[in-house]
């Protein structure tokens, strides 16, 4: 199954939620961190946002492609059956989900519109990376959501595979899951009892 365009997106965008909270926070004017913490709601005042269109906008369409991307992860179908004959759990690259956090302590003004769209720019060429080369699942937000990337030999309908794929639960020999290929990694289930 080839992931379309537009979940592709969700998906991608979703993966960086962490990202938006982090210039959501950069965003907040120092006149609102110097206040104390407001402990009742009556006396509590919203942060003032230097740039409360592009830090609100990203973080709002971030956390809503994270509740998607969630959403999409928990109904993929099982379509197919294998069976584990061994599994091993593969370290996540995060080289290329680290760039754009460095970017943002590197200065990211978002007032500033030629670094602002020039962030803008450098995400689309990292989704479109990510999106060609198949690897739209790969993000180590799934471990902090608890999914695990594995390498794992198995059998599926009567022939033996290696495949990579992805599970939430543990993956052990002799495991009988439900499978749906996704970009060429297998998203993996347990059967329901």
């Amino acid at each position: 199954m080839q992931v379309k365009l537009i979940p592709s997106v969700s998906l991608f965008l979703g993966s960086y939620f962490p990202l938006s909270a982090i210039l959501f926070l950069q965003d907040i004017s120092e006149k609102s961190w110097a206040k104390s913490v407001c402990w009742s709601f009556k006396k509590c005042e919203f942060p003032i946002l230097s740039n409360p269109g592009r830090s609100l906008t990203f973080f709002a369409i971030c956390l809503v492609s994270l509740l998607f991307f969630i959403l999409v992860l928990n109904r993929i179908p099982g379509l197919h059956e294998l069976t584990v004959k061994e599994s091993k759990t593969v370290p996540n690259d995060l080289i290329n989900y680290v760039f754009p956090y460095v970017v943002s302590f590197m200065g990211l003004d978002l007032g500033g519109s030629g670094k602002f769209y020039g962030f803008i720019v450098f995400l689309a060429w990292m989704f479109l990376i990510t999106y060609r080369s198949g690897q739209i699942l790969m993000n180590p937000l799934l471990l902090a959501m608890g999914w695990q990337l594995y390498e794992i030999s198995a059998d599926i309908h009567g022939n033996g595979r290696n495949i990579i794929a992805l599970s939430k639960s543990k993956i052990y020999p002799g495991d009988k899951l439900k499978s749906c290929v996704v970009q060429g990694i297998y998203v993996l289930s347990k059967f329901k009892e």
